[in-house]
């Protein structure tokens, strides 16, 4: 390379990162991406304190990253580029030839101890508890075209789950089988998202009533609405941005006039139904059902007088499941405790009678679930 060159090219370089560094100085600043669904990094708090011990430093990286110029477009770029270098996944996310993105597998750091929460939870208010954790999308896919993978555990998770639970008088709600055989012929899990579909949750449903020996409603009772253009969590953070979007389907029982409570600190709102059309405009159309996340969250059908009351213990897979748990109990309470910080046994269990209690979560969730000590 002539020197002439050398000088333009340092030039261009230079110019380059001016350009930028004044867009990202005189451009606005957004405090939500909607493309992944988070709020940004704000600019950091100065203080002696938080300059000492880093804090400062590590918050002020995150704010120039969260707020860089063309973000969402370098995003794709680099995940793109490494798909195309075999780094499949270096980004958290694997791309699937089929469509799918699905996030990378989760290690195990407290199996064993919110398991043994869990015994304790039964033992204490000697209520019929039952466990269904759903598998891993990349253990039941099993479909990457590109570079390596890590090898999805599930199989090792859910031989301790199975064994704990026998020796534990808990009964488990193996979905593995089913799974596999289902997943060669329906969609049940998202091809941008970590939950299941709702299809998915009905074969789950199925599952659950057959365990518990009581009737499920069946598939021709409901009507199915479909909503396109979804694109959930996976995607939002994948760069992945020329993936198809997804069709979010609600399954509804005309006869079903089931209500919602949801419950945030002592103040409990009362709505007609348990679906939140009005989400369907926004960012994350997930949250049609029962309004997102909560801390309790209680559907009540009135129809159903048989009063049974089901109290379960959940993450977001058990949104899109409640509509389907609803058609055989009159009340259906949901507890989430990343957002419930009080003791589930002391405070809940001891003031309404519960026939059954349900631990329904996604396997990275409970592989990493930090508040099960708030069950007991």
């Amino acid at each position: 390379m002539t020197t002439k060159a050398k000088y333009i090219v340092s030039v261009m370089f230079v110019a380059f990162i001016g350009i930028f560094g004044i867009l990202f100085f005189v451009l606005p600043k957004n405090d939500f991406s909607p493309k992944e669904k988070r709020y940004l990094q704000s600019f950091p708090q100065i203080s002696t304190k938080n300059i000492f011990d880093g804090t400062f430093e590590t918050e002020f990286e995150n704010y120039i990253n969260d707020h860089m110029v063309m973000r969402d477009a370098f995003m794709g770029i680099n995940s793109y580029s490494n798909l195309a270098l075999l780094k499949n996944g270096s980004d958290g996310v694997y791309y699937s030839s089929d469509g799918y993105l699905i996030n990378k597998p989760v290690k195990d750091s407290r199996l064993d101890l919110n398991l043994s929460v869990i015994a304790d939870f039964k033992e204490k208010t000697k209520i019929d508890t039952s466990v269904m954790i759903v598998p891993s999308t990349g253990y039941i896919a099993k479909n990457y075209p590109y570079g390596f993978t890590e090898k999805y555990n599930d199989d090792e998770y859910f031989k301790r789950i199975g064994e704990f639970c026998k020796n534990n008088n808990l009964k488990m709600i193996d979905l593995r089988p089913s799974f596999k055989e289902e997943f060669a012929k329906n969609q049940i899990y998202y091809r941008t998202d970590h939950h299941w579909t709702t299809y998915g949750a009905f074969l789950a449903y199925n599952q659950l009533c057959r365990q518990w020996n009581i009737t499920p409603a069946k598939s021709d009772d409901f009507k199915i609405e479909r909503y396109k253009n979804f694109y959930g969590t996976t995607y939002n953070t994948s760069g992945f941005w020329l993936t198809k979007p997804d069709t979010i389907e609600i399954w509804k029982n005309t006869h079903n006039k089931s209500t919602c409570e949801i419950k945030v600190d002592d103040k409990t709102e009362k709505y007609s139904s348990m679906y939140f059309y009005d989400n369907l405009k926004g960012e994350d159309k997930y949250e049609v059902f029962l309004d997102g996340n909560h801390p309790i969250t209680t559907v009540k059908n009135p129809k159903n007088k048989n009063g049974e009351r089901l109290l379960v213990i959940k993450d977001s897979f058990s949104h899109c499941l409640t509509p389907f748990l609803s058609e055989n109990f009159q009340e259906v309470t949901l507890v989430d405790m990343r957002y419930y910080k009080k003791s589930v046994s002391e405070e809940i269990c001891k003031n309404t009678k519960y026939h059954k209690v349900l631990i329904c979560m996604s396997i990275d969730n409970f592989l990493e679930d930090k508040d099960f000590c708030f069950l007991e």
